[in-house]
């Protein structure tokens, strides 16, 4: 097996053609079907099932595509930590982050790093925690911001935790539940939601505060993982949110309020994760440097929480 059958096996893969990746890669058909043969043979298992219009990969295929996918992102990052020092410069990172850690903590830390590397390249993807994880583990991204959850999905992933936010139950200023002096969660039931997909981690949460109480989880008549469409559905309505504390800090701006609801209000650890096994280039860990940095200074300034023990 050689990065050269790895890299056709795995054009042929997200192609599901020979002649679509072969024309991609500007090699024949039969060289490419040749390298992909010589690679089955030399594992001893078929990588790809030959169909009428295309192919598809197997078992063993689709598990070996991961690996090619990870490889790929290692070398195309070895190649930029070169090219960087070669021409002098610090090279680029790409970084996915959740809603809240879109609002201060990385435009802060991105901002800061622009005013010492100029030359250093950024690229945000904005997503959720279910989302972040699948694209950090497939090598698409170098770093994820997000909250941690208390046992990891994968042992691949590693993770630094930064600060204790919580999230929320969230109306806008004027809702009949903002102006109750004591408010249960039994009122909260009598409202319209609008929420996450049911299998995001924080929706989970949130439907697991219910069912512990033998009350049932809220129905959503709205669900997205658009921050801002939520916050803008909730401006112009009387459904009830859950948004953390950073979305409310800036939504109060604009009229929203969270509800002081202990029993619906989630305590949680947001921090970066980055893969075990990969090799983080300076661009990454100058970035990673940067959001210690100013997470410091969130706390510093009652923005967020610190975390247990510190």
């Amino acid at each position: 097996m050689d990065l050269r059958q790895l890299q056709y096996f795995l054009a042929t893969v997200e192609n599901r053609s020979f002649g679509r990746a072969a024309d991609v890669l500007h090699i024949s058909q039969p060289a490419l079907s040749k390298a992909v043969k010589q690679l089955e043979l030399s594992l001893g298992v078929r990588l790809l099932d030959r169909l009428p219009r295309g192919v598809s990969p197997t078992l063993y295929g689709e598990a070996l595509a991961a690996h090619a996918s990870l490889i790929r992102g290692e070398l195309d990052r070895a190649s930029d930590a070169i090219l960087a020092l070669k021409e002098g410069n610090t090279g680029r990172v790409v970084v996915g982050a959740g809603s809240s850690m879109r609002l201060e903590l990385l435009p802060e830390a991105a901002v800061r790093l622009h005013r010492r590397h100029p030359d250093l390249e950024v690229k945000m993807i904005g997503a959720l925690y279910d989302d972040l994880i699948p694209s950090l583990e497939k090598g698409d991204l170098d770093l994820a911001l997000s909250m941690i959850p208390d046992h990891p999905s994968s042992p691949d992933i590693k993770q630094i935790a930064l600060y204790v936010d919580k999230t929320h139950p969230t109306v806008r200023t004027g809702h009949p539940l903002a102006k109750k002096a004591k408010i249960s969660i039994e009122d909260c039931l009598r409202f319209e939601w609008v929420l996450p997909s049911s299998d995001n981690l924080g929706r989970r949460h949130l439907d697991a505060f219910f069912l512990t109480r033998n009350l049932a989880a809220p129905s959503p008549v709205i669900e997205t993982n658009s921050t801002m469409f939520a916050v803008s559905i909730m401006q112009k309505s009387d459904l009830i949110g859950w948004h953390p504390t950073q979305v409310i800090g800036q939504a109060q701006k604009t009229g929203l309020v969270a509800l002081p609801i202990d029993e619906i209000t989630l305590t949680r650890t947001v921090g970066i994760s980055f893969r075990r096994a990969s090799v983080l280039s300076p661009a990454t860990l100058l970035l990673m440097e940067e959001l210690k940095n100013v997470s410091a200074e969130m706390i510093a300034g009652n923005r967020v929480m610190p975390l247990p023990g510190a």
